[in-house]
């Protein structure tokens, strides 16, 4: 499970090796830790110190920012790159105390991070990108502190996880009856009716226990079921598996295998603890996200169920107070919700293309 999640965590950021571009000298590179309640949250920042800012929301909750990776070709020339950990997270200041785990507790450290970094860089726009998890974060951010932001861009997020969980159930539902329905095959038609059976237990259930829930349905279903939750082109993960034995991304990313595994450990005590509240699990904040105003670029994959293929579309519609001029939505083909590993051309020209216009 543990080498499952590592692999989640890194695919969901990181193609540097699938993708050239032209590679210049960062002309800052500086650590520091950033006060919050209670706690420290460790943060790099790379690039050039004369640009705007884009502050990057890792995933999970509970995963760790290895960004660098992915953006040190994209965006660090252009822009001032701030990376951090979010509470308890990667080398953050472990932290076990499940009342602060919580996502206004989240919003409140994110808060206390623009205005640190702010006041180290001031008189520059300061501009959010958020993947997974961190597209989610940003749009809570938003609700509260949008005058503190230029932009923002949610890369394979969500703003209603009540949704991503019924969309999933729907799908693997509809498999499972058109699996039935080819097959003459007693035990996988026996499988399937398991499989359809459990579904409806699960989506009765409230998501009272979401953790072992989601597992079942993210990772063991799919392979009964022939598909992928999260790849699009399931060929790519090897790339992947390899980089993460590549002593040289541990060099670019300052890590060690060590820290990596320390970094494991804290996201899965992080991540279920979100996930065991039902608040969490039930999450819907497409009506608040009516109050943005700040411009708003909305990625997904193609076929990513992990947050459900309308996940985008609602959260588009949903921005109804952002001026036309300043959304937008891509739906990347072909890409599930690893699209930095499947199409990251096409990723990167949509990054760099709406922080250019509002930067």
């Amino acid at each position: 499970m543990k080498q499952f999640l590592l692999l989640s965590i890194i695919i969901t950021f990181l193609s540097s090796n699938f993708y050239t571009a032209q590679s210049q000298t960062a002309q800052t590179d500086t650590e520091f830790f950033i006060p919050i309640d209670k706690s420290n949250l460790y943060t790099r920042v790379v690039g050039n110190p004369d640009k705007p800012i884009i502050i990057t929301l890792h995933g999970g909750p509970g995963a760790f920012n290895v960004d660098h990776e992915f953006y040190r070709d994209v965006f660090e020339n252009d822009y001032l790159m701030v990376y951090f950990d979010q509470r308890g997270s990667g080398k953050s200041d472990e932290w076990k105390d499940k009342t602060m785990l919580t996502t206004d507790q989240f919003v409140k450290d994110l808060d206390k991070v623009v205005e640190y970094i702010k006041n180290k860089y001031p008189n520059k726009k300061i501009n959010l990108l958020g993947s997974s998890w961190g597209g989610m974060y940003g749009f809570l951010y938003l609700i509260k502190h949008q005058k503190k932001i230029n932009s923002f861009i949610s890369n394979s997020g969500t703003a209603n996880i009540q949704h991503n969980n019924f969309a999933l159930i729907k799908h693997e539902k509809q498999l499972a009856n058109k699996l039935i329905k080819e097959t003459k095959d007693s035990t996988k038609i026996n499988r399937y009716k398991e499989i359809l059976q459990k579904l409806d237990v699960i989506e009765k259930s409230g998501f009272k226990s979401f953790f072992g829930d989601m597992n079942t349905i993210r990772y063991v279903f799919p392979k009964d079921l022939g598909f992928d939750v999260y790849w699009a082109q399931p060929k790519k993960k090897g790339k992947i598996e390899a980089l993460i034995k590549d002593s040289d991304f541990y060099t670019r990313n300052k890590y060690t295998p060590e820290l990596l595994e320390q970094a494991m450990t804290r996201f899965e005590y992080i991540n279920e603890t979100f996930h065991g509240q039902e608040a969490y699990n039930n999450l819907n904040i497409l009506t608040e996200i009516g109050v943005i105003k700040t411009p708003v670029l909305v990625l997904q994959g193609e076929f990513d169920y992990a947050i459900g293929l309308e996940s985008g579309r609602m959260i588009y519609k949903a921005l109804k107070n952002v001026p036309k001029k300043d959304k937008e939505l891509i739906y990347i083909k072909n890409t599930s919700h690893n699209i930095p590993s499947e199409e990251p051309e096409q990723l990167y020209a949509a990054l760099t293309a709406f922080f250019k216009k509002h930067n």
